[in-house]
Order: structure tokens, then C-alpha cells, then sequence
């Protein structure tokens, strides 16, 4: 979670949220060189543009790393640069720097300040609980190669990195993420926020940097990227906590979490669909996984002429189609779509197709 709090700039003035709206203008992300994905499977302007204000603050040229990835000046906050793109471009300034724990030094660099558009609408809630459901919900806002998700396990309240099939990610700004959520959250509750554990998939590094920052044991190779902490500590009341200005930022970042590749949310809509198909799946699940609410995630839909129901109709007739060429049987069929029996299901297909199946239309 990136960095942020009830902070100001160097005249004593919080950045105005019309200032983040004027990066809005677009009504879809824009992708750019290096991935026919990066609008879907990208890192954000909103983060790198804050991003690359703490690399000057390190010694390094802010804008020469912006020119690197292509993201020019005109650009607003819903341009997606290619992951990859930006796992090099980090990995050559932490090579130069000879600095093995970089993205504990961004996140260190980062706390002193507020972050972007995301940070401020993150810190200034009322909770670390409201924080951290903000963060999850639109945490598309910042990157689309990862979900950030919010467990509750027998160990305590985990924050998860997720990841989605087929995109790599580089450890950098992984653990960018955690250290600066560890160090926001501790800065905005006066020091009474404590992690329990970090977990990281990449190989181990020995520095004492990552027990000065999360002040807990911190283990390498996991399976997950993830931090646990106390669930009682989800009530702890944060000191930057400013209601009305994060509801408003929360309005600009739900519009840029619900554009998508090429603007195209229904097919965002359709993708998550296909992934779930086969179980149970409602437009909730879908709203979270795609961080927006659901009543926005309505509202978009029927802006491009659609709705959740027709698009889960059209991923069930896939579905159907595919597994009934595979000699799948009805009944399978029709209990994985959800179907009381198979004769609703075979009616509910004949709605679709306009025929029976396994028939011509009619």
C-alpha cells in the first residue's frame, strides 16, 4: 500500500483533489510501449509519477525514469506502463545504487510524504480497517498486475498480494508495498499499529533494514506475499483520519479503477467471468476482484449498454458451448452453472442460442 497521510507540501497546502480530477479527463486508460497488456496488466501513472518524486529525493533523475518508461507529461493518471518496463527500469537504479533492499529504501524515502492520489485517499480514513478495505477495493488505481486482498485466517488479518496468472512481478515494489504500509500505518496510529509476520516469495536477502521497518519476523521463499497482523488493530483510529476529503478522493479513484483495456470495462467484466464460471459467482465477487463497488460497477455496465446479468448469460453459454462439445453431460453441466436441474438449464440455453441443444436455431 503506498505511502500517504494528512500531509502537506512545502507551502503547507494538502494537493486539492481537483488537481487529481484534472488527470481524469480521460475516460479510458491509455497503454503503452512494451506490452499489448499494460493497460490491463500495468503500473499506473497515479503511482509512478509520486514515484518518481522519491527517486529524486534519492539522488536520482525523477524525470530521465519517467522518459524511460514513456510516460510523458501529458499523460493522465490512467496510463498503464508495462510491468516489466518498470521491474527493469527499478532494478538498474538499485544495481547503480548498489542497494539490495530498494524497495525498503522507496518506501522509507516515501513515509515522510503523502503519495499520490491513492496514498491520500488511503491514510486519510478513519481506520486502519477503512484503509485497508479502500486499498483492496481500488487498488487497481495503482497497479493491474496484482490484487491486494484482505483475509481472515486462524493467524489474524492478512494482507495479500494476489497474483494473477501469467504476470510476473519483481520484488521491488512488492515489498515497496508492504514496508510502506507497515510504515504509514504505524505514523498514522502514533505507533501503536504492529506487524506480525512478512512473507515474501523471493529468494532471501540478510540486511537489517527489513526488521528496522517491520519490527517482526520476516521470512523468504513463502508462498505468498503477504503481512499479518492483529485482527483488533483494525479498529485502531488513524490520527490523519479526514472523512470528507477521503470520501472525495474515494469518488476520483473508483472512476479510474473502473476503466479498463481500452476502456472496455464490460470485457474486464467478461475475462473475470470466464475465470469463475463453473462455481457459484455473483456481482460482488466480480466488484471486488475488479476493486470497484458494485453499485459502480452496475452504473458503468449499463453506461455501455450492457448489464451484469446479460454478460454472465454470455460467459455461461460459453461455458456451456465448450463443455458440451467435450461430451460433458447435462446434468454436470447444469449443476456447475448454477441450475436447479438440467431442464433449466436446457431452456436457459435455448434463451440464449435461440435452439435447442445440440439442435439448429430456430
Amino acid at each position: 500500500m503506498t505511502g500517504g497521510g494528512h500531509s502537506h507540501d512545502e507551502n503547507g497546502q494538502l494537493p486539492p483533489a481537483a488537481t487529481a480530477g484534472d488527470d481524469l479527463r480521460a475516460t479510458r486508460p491509455r497503454k503503452l510501449q512494451g506490452s499489448e497488456h499494460a493497460a490491463t496488466q500495468g503500473v499506473s501513472a497515479a503511482l509512478l509519477r509520486p514515484l518518481a518524486t522519491v527517486l529524486t529525493r534519492l539522488g536520482r533523475d525523477g524525470d530521465a525514469f519517467l522518459a524511460e518508461l514513456g510516460l510523458g507529461g501529458d499523460m493522465p493518471a490512467d496510463t498503464y506502463v508495462a510491468g516489466d518496463l518498470v521491474d527493469g527500469a527499478l532494478e538498474r537504479i538499485a544495481a547503480a545504487r548498489a542497494d539490495p533492499v530498494f524497495g525498503i529504501t522507496l518506501a522509507r524515502t516515501a513515509s515522510s510524504s503523502p503519495l499520490g492520489l491513492f496514498g491520500h485517499m488511503v491514510w486519510l480514513s478513519g481506520t486502519i480497517g477503512d484503509a485497508i478495505e479502500r486499498a483492496a477495493r481500488l487498488y487497481a488505481v495503482v497497479s493491474r498486475r496484482t490484487r491486494l486482498e484482505v483475509l481472515r485466517t486462524s493467524d489474524g488479518v492478512v494482507l495479500r498480494q494476489g497474483t494473477i496468472a501469467g504476470v510476473s512481478r519483481g520484488p521491488i515494489l512488492t515489498e515497496f508495498v508492504f514496508a510502506s504500509f507497515a510504515l504509514r500505518a504505524r505514523a498514522a496510529t502514533d505507533g501503536r499499529f504492529t506487524v506480525g509476520g512478512v512473507e515474501f516469495r523471493h529468494g532471501r536477502v540478510d540486511d537489517p533494514a527489513y526488521r528496522e521497518v517491520f519490527r517482526a519476523p520476516v521470512t523468504f521463499e513463502s508462498s505468498a506475499d503477504q503481512l499479518v497482523f492483529d485482527p483488533e488493530q483494525l479498529d485502531l483510529p488513524l490520527v490523519t483520519a479526514d472523512p470528507l476529503t477521503s470520501s472525495t478522493l474515494e469518488s476520483v479513484a473508483e472512476k479510474l479503477a473502473a476503466t479498463g483495456d481500452e476502456g472496455a470495462l464490460p470485457g474486464r467484466v467478461e475475462r473475470a467471468l470466464d475465470r469463475r464460471i463453473g462455481a457459484p459467482v455473483t456481482i460482488e465477487d466480480v466488484a471486488a476482484e475488479l476493486g470497484i463497488s458494485e453499485r459502480t460497477l452496475r452504473r458503468e455496465l449499463v453506461r455501455h449498454g450492457t448489464s451484469f446479468r446479460a454478460l454472465l448469460d454470455q460467459a455461461r453459454r460459453r461455458y456451456a458451448d465448450e463443455s458440451l462439445s467435450r461430451g460433458r453431460s447435462m446434468k454436470a453441466i447444469a449443476l456447475e452453472l448454477g441450475f436447479s436441474d438440467p431442464s433449466a438449464f436446457s431452456r436457459a440455453y435455448k434463451r440464449w442460442t435461440g435452439r435447442p441443444r445440440n439442435g439448429k436455431p430456430t
